[in-house]
């Protein structure tokens, strides 16, 4: 009896599809392979170079080279699928061994899992965020922070869990054990990405309930964590030593004093969030996000990280969804004169001039390291927090000062002036909401100044009661 050939399709006892041995064809641009020998040394290509199709001269059609090729494309074999679901038949790519293949057929069936009822939760959550990202409906810095979230939950022993064995009773159990280890945002970030997860899984026919709905929900016995401005004294003497000091950073940093010194007066100048001005760009007349003859600077940009966790830029900031939600535009403009006395515009001056004369700035970022590449708000944070000490400014901070403290030590001072918690929001980009949670235990600071305002209103008006 004579042997089946190699070449022929094979078909999966199990009925699930076809597992093949094909011939595929790639073109050299892909794959970086080289010219076999007679391709290369081919004088006459007259053929080659006005082939129609996959027309072939003498020379290739006798080549009996290992790699199969020709002068434009190489043919590679691989194992491929092709399952059957209601009579279509879908093409799932190459794989390099039939257990491979067979595995991806499995997938296809199972939304994307190899077996329904080994999904662990941590597969499921992280499945989830993929297909978010690929669908643009978050970006990679959300991404980012969702998939540490995920690590929590697997450190919570939740992520190695079989899916379709998890129990309200578990997850509940879990949450309890939560409330003297984490704070309540963190819980809440768990709780927020089960439920996307579970939605998921339902939407794929993983699972025919949500088992956070029958959960109550818990709070953490861990004080929430407080914005710390500086006081006006521990502003000024921070502000007058990096003003005056000549040398701010450590010889092995890769970020320059005078750098260093724009950062952190621009951040206290305007309040804006450090990310945002680390991305700055100034290159007129193509793309320049600070605008001297109407002065003012453009938020469109920050400095974050993507799903590798690796710093990049982001073309969005961190609000621009909810912006866009709103029917706003995704980027800010901030105007110079949110500082007095031409400060903003002479810091920028200043630092233009100097990134100007740093060698490989070639994204023409206005503030750079000495290798030109971009900073980051940890690179500035170590550097300030260094000189804070130094100073002996709020030593008793255990974790000690962040450069994101200017932002709030902006806020506070706008507060103190009786400004409007509308108009605070909106030079900041954020919402009144976020700035009266966030600066919840500042506000009751102020509570005697109005409550003044409004008895000499009543003494004016001789209001009775």
């Amino acid at each position: 009896m004579a042997r089946p050939r190699k070449d022929v399709k094979k078909k999966n006892r199990n009925g699930t599809g076809t597992v093949a041995d094909i011939v595929q064809k790639v073109p050299r641009k892909k794959t970086k392979e080289k010219m076999c020998k007679i391709c290369s040394e081919c004088k006459d290509r007259s053929i080659c170079n006005n082939r129609i199709g996959t027309k072939k001269c003498k020379k290739c059609q006798e080549c009996r080279d290992a790699s199969n090729c020709d002068r434009f494309y190489i043919y590679i074999k691989n194992t491929a699928l092709s399952p059957s679901n209601g009579g279509e038949r879908k093409y799932l790519g190459r794989f390099n061994t039939k257990k491979e293949a067979q595995e991806n057929i499995d997938k296809s069936k199972n939304g994307g899992f190899v077996e329904k009822s080994k999904i662990t939760v941590a597969e499921l959550l992280y499945k989830n965020e993929e297909e978010k990202l690929n669908a643009k409906k978050i970006n990679e810095n959300s991404y980012s922070r969702n998939k540490s979230t995920i690590k929590k939950i697997i450190k919570c022993g939740l992520g190695n869990c079989k899916l379709q064995s998890i129990t309200a009773k578990d997850i509940q159990e879990l949450f309890n054990s939560l409330t003297s280890n984490l704070s309540q945002s963190s819980i809440d970030k768990i709780r927020d990405e089960l439920n996307s997860g579970f939605k998921y899984a339902i939407e794929h026919n993983l699972l025919l309930e949500n088992p956070l709905q029958k959960i109550s929900k818990v709070y953490s016995d861990i004080p929430k964590e407080i914005a710390r401005p500086f006081e006006i004294e521990e502003q000024n003497l921070l502000m007058e030593y990096i003003i005056s000091t000549p040398i701010l950073t450590d010889i092995r940093s890769s970020m320059d004093s005078i750098t260093f010194k724009n950062i952190v007066r621009l951040a206290f100048a305007s309040g804006q969030r450090i990310g945002e001005l680390l991305a700055l760009v100034y290159n007129p007349p193509k793309k320049s996000d600070i605008n001297f003859q109407k002065k003012f600077f453009i938020i469109s940009k920050t400095i974050t990280r993507n799903k590798e966790e690796k710093f990049c830029i982001s073309n969005c900031t961190k609000n621009s969804k909810k912006r866009k939600r709103l029917n706003l535009a995704d980027y800010r403009e901030i105007y110079f004169d949110i500082a007095p006395q031409n400060v903003i515009e002479n810091i920028f001056r200043e630092q233009i001039e100097h990134s100007k004369n740093i060698k490989n700035n070639i994204h023409h970022f206005v503030f750079c390291n000495i290798y030109g590449h971009f900073i980051t708000h940890q690179q500035v944070t170590a550097t300030f927090k260094i000189i804070c000490r130094k100073l002996g400014i709020q030593l008793g901070n255990e974790k000690g000062c962040h450069i994101h403290q200017a932002r709030h030590s902006f806020v506070t001072r706008c507060l103190e002036a009786g400004m409007k918690v509308e108009t605070i929001a909106d030079l900041i980009g954020d919402n009144v909401e976020q700035v009266q949670e966030t600066y919840a235990h500042i506000l009751p600071r102020f509570r005697k100044d109005e409550l003044s305002k409004l008895h000499s209103y009543s003494e004016k008006n001789n209001l009775k009661f």
